[in-house]
């Protein structure tokens, strides 16, 4: 397990800036004092979280190890984009507060000494910047609302890259320049330099570029219970882990959509692909698609390998489509030698995708398959799982399930490691 990097993030942001304002201007005493500090802080930690959102934005391999898979990348960077709405609001009102501090007679006017000459780069610099902070307020918004579709919400988060330089402007003018030489002015040169870069690096219409692949469609099987198989053929593919995703776009205005390859790599470019219609783009999908039309694909992206994190058997668990990783993984050479048991949870046995094909790989390779249906009364009980013979759980399915099995093994100190994906484009 990795470490939290919002927290880890705040916290260094926040250190590092109480460590210099001290040092520079001591400890603040009246109202006008604390407000500039908070001021600054909430500046300093707002830039820190947005370069770290548009630095995840760019969706760098090196990073997938670390955060365990794209799919844990796109979590963090929703929980980056609330907090720095968050820390964008509470900049904003600091910074508006005297009005009201003033009104009530709760602070104290401020004296000032001789008249102020206002700089014209200032000036723009922090008009720029509250022009930004109304527009970033508004996406955050937007992506938290799910009525607005998908192929809209994504058009308007592009955007996000000019208001990070906007953003990146408003720091680089205002920071004082006596925390330039000290560690919080390095985060600060650090933070704008790296998400500058990754602004840029968007706007050009770079992410993923080395990842795609070109390609058309070869079969098309309607499946049950509104389910979609899709075969694609690749000009070229670099191959991939059995349980691994890619982002599809088979329509350019829709954008590309994350789903799990339900094959293993055959080493010829050929990918399956199993959609559930759970939206209104994907419930369409039967009535778009033909074969022989374009598809571009980007990837692989994710970690959810099915490697064994210690001697022990497994359990492997599926929810509805959530079983498509799990297709990849009976299909690849792996998986000859452990126990492993495999809970299969459908409505009803007709629903299940491909269940011949499951249940005739599961008899190969001696893997004991618990169907369980939902329709007949049935219900995954996680207390009759013997977690304490099993080193790892690989989970797919629907979040409240994941997270009901995530609490009971949480309860147990001996427990297996839990191993789920997440898909959360916003």
């Amino acid at each position: 397990m990795y470490t939290k990097p919002l927290p880890l993030i705040l916290l260094i942001s926040t250190l590092l800036y109480c460590a210099a304002s001290y040092l520079q201007n001591g400890m603040p005493i009246s109202y006008w004092q604390w407000r500039h500090e908070l001021v600054l802080l909430t500046g300093v930690q707002l830039m820190t979280v947005m370069s770290a959102a548009m630095l995840l934005a760019v969706r760098p391999a090196w990073l997938e190890n670390t955060l365990s898979g794209l799919d844990k990348m796109y979590a963090l960077h929703k929980q980056l984009g609330i907090t720095a709405g968050i820390l964008l609001a509470a900049h904003w009102l600091i910074k508006l507060s005297p009005k009201l501090l003033l009104a009530m007679k709760w602070a104290a006017p401020r004296i000032r000494s001789g008249a102020k000459i206002k700089e014209p780069l200032v000036s723009l610099a922090k008009d720029v910047g509250e022009w930004a902070a109304w527009a970033i307020l508004a996406m955050v918004i937007l992506a938290l609302l799910r009525a607005v579709p998908y192929r809209y919400w994504r058009k308007v988060h592009q955007l996000f890259a000019p208001l990070f330089l906007m953003g990146a402007f408003h720091g680089l003018i205002l920071m004082p320049s006596e925390f330039w030489l000290t560690p919080v002015g390095a985060l600060m040169a650090i933070a704008l330099f790296v998400g500058s870069l990754c602004a840029l690096y968007s706007l050009f219409g770079q992410i993923g570029k080395r990842q795609q692949h070109q390609g058309q469609i070869q079969h098309i099987e309607q499946l049950a219970a509104n389910q979609l198989e899709v075969t694609c053929q690749l000009n070229t593919w670099p191959g991939h882990t059995a349980g691994q995703f890619a982002l599809v776009s088979f329509d350019p205005a829709e954008g590309a959509h994350p789903y799990t390859i339900a094959s293993a790599d055959r080493g010829n470019g050929q990918l399956r692909f199993i959609i559930k219609g759970l939206g209104d783009y994907t419930r369409t999908l039967a009535q778009q698609l033909q074969v022989g039309g374009p598809v571009q694909i980007e990837g692989p992206y994710g970690r959810f390998d099915g490697k064994a994190s210690g001697a022990q058997g497994q359990a492997w668990i599926a929810g509805g489509i959530g079983v498509t990783p799990f297709l990849a993984w009976l299909e690849s050479a792996q998986f000859q030698q452990q126990p492993i048991d495999f809970y299969y949870c459908v409505t009803q046995a007709e629903h299940a995708a491909r269940l011949a094909e499951i249940q005739a790989a599961c008899a190969k390779k001696q893997i004991r398959l618990h169907l369980i249906e939902s329709d007949l009364g049935q219900r995954l009980d996680i207390r009759q799982i013997p977690i304490e013979q099993l080193s790892d759980i690989w989970y797919c399915g629907p979040a409240g399930l994941g997270q009901m099995i995530q609490d009971y093994l949480s309860q147990h100190a001996s427990a297996p490691r839990f191993h789920h994906e997440a898909f959360a484009m916003r």
